[in-house]
């Protein structure tokens, strides 16, 4: 049995999806994918964003304020921009 659910794409992934697999094959395709992505042990550092990164260990409690400091420190030199 199959459940039914809706969830947004993004627009373009659609269309690429409707172009590179064939009707009556894309759910598979998509379940194929989110499975494998679940399933998907492997995490690579690389796939964060080292803003983000230095936000997450800007707030956590167990780490010395002058740590935290320095962080803030790099965190505005990264991204000028919102500290403008």
């Amino acid at each position: 049995m199959k459940k039914q659910h809706l969830f947004t794409l993004d627009v373009e992934l659609v269309r690429q999806l409707h172009r590179e697999v064939a009707r009556g094959f894309r759910s598979n395709y998509v379940e194929r994918a989110i499975r494998k992505a679940l399933n998907d042990e492997s995490f690579d550092i690389e796939d964060v964003a080292t803003l983000d990164l230095l936000a997450d260990l800007t707030y956590r409690k167990e780490l010395p304020e002058w740590f935290k400091n320095q962080l803030r420190l790099v965190r505005k030199e990264l991204d000028k921009e919102f500290y403008s």
